[in-house]
């Protein structure tokens, strides 16, 4: 596995994956004095301690883990408008910005794995990891490329395992 999690005292784990309400639910999972939002270039993973904002291993127990789960086209875009790239840009940066990962790429397309998807189920993932509800919206984009329909085409092909879950949902 690659990327991130946040633990919670509880036990339950939740994967942080970039552009589908996971700003949301480690604010959350934060307590309020280390909140800092700021100083510039902060984000709420730096400001955990406590086994919170460890970084997910290789052969992880999937067990008391949990992800948001975004339609993939949507977030493929979202990661462009917050990183600043356009859709071809963003092609060279699909294993190389961590924005651009797919869940396959992440490691986190493995049984034993609760899903929730974004942005229905947010308030279902929060109360499954023991927070508050309902999570406020933070951290959205206002201005999303438009692909053309080669972009998304290649955008269907780069994440067709995390389409083929988001659709199962």
């Amino acid at each position: 596995m690659q990327g991130a999690k946040i633990t919670l005292p509880n036990g339950r784990r939740f994967a942080l994956v970039p552009r589908s309400g996971s700003y949301s639910i480690i604010w959350l999972a934060i307590s309020e004095h280390n909140r800092t939002p700021d100083i510039e270039g902060w984000h709420p993973i730096n400001s955990t301690t406590d086994n919170i904002g460890s970084p997910l291993l290789d052969n992880e127990p999937t067990e008391n883990l949990c992800c948001l789960v975004r339609n993939p086209i949507d977030r493929f875009k979202s990661s462009c408008a917050r990183v600043g790239v356009t859709p071809k840009e963003a092609f060279d940066l699909i294993n190389q910005d961590i924005h651009f990962w797919t869940l396959e790429y992440m490691g986190l397309l493995q049984e034993g794995i609760t899903y929730f998807k974004f942005p229905t189920e947010i308030d279902t993932c929060s109360e499954w990891l023991g927070l508050e509800t309902p999570v406020i919206k933070m951290n959205q984009e206002p201005v999303h490329p438009i692909l053309t329909q080669q972009e998304e085409n290649i955008v269907r092909q780069i994440y067709q395992n995390d389409i083929i879950l988001w659709e199962s949902l």
